[in-house]
């Protein structure tokens, strides 16, 4: 099942890669994320960077449980 939030942090950086290089992390990765196959607590705040807050902490963690 896709995580919507993460889709939608994808759709504003504009591709999978540009989120992952905002992150620091390779584009297989953000695939995991996408996949829902969790997130380490310590990409969660460069998300939240790479939307510029659009997208908050708070709103990557509610999306992981759901």
């Amino acid at each position: 099942m896709k995580n919507k939030v993460i889709e939608k942090a994808i759709d504003m950086c504009g591709s999978q890669k540009k989120l992952a290089l905002a992150c620091g992390v390779t584009q297989a990765t953000v695939s995991y994320w996408l996949r829902g196959m969790g997130i380490s607590s310590q990409y969660l705040l460069k998300i939240e960077k790479a939307t510029n807050k659009a997208i908050t902490v708070e709103e990557i963690i509610k999306s992981l449980h759901e």
